[in-house]
């Protein structure tokens, strides 16, 4: 993950009471779902530490950053 100073994934809980990763990217008002949801705050911190979430952020950062 490459991420720069100011930015960061943060886990917010959704209405329905699942938890969803949120990336906060410099010069976007509005943090990036990354379109996954869980059960639990836990499920969703072990997520960010495979791969998979490692890999999507990436996409999103390589898509979404501001030069």
């Amino acid at each position: 993950m490459s991420l720069q100073d100011g930015e960061e994934v943060i886990l917010t809980k959704l209405p329905s009471g699942k938890w969803a990763p949120l990336l906060r990217l410099n010069g976007h008002e509005e943090p990036f779902s990354l379109g996954r949801e869980f059960k639990t705050e836990e499920i969703a911190e072990g997520w960010l530490d495979t791969t998979e979430a490692n890999n999507l952020i990436d996409q999103f950062v390589t898509k979404y950053r501001k030069a």
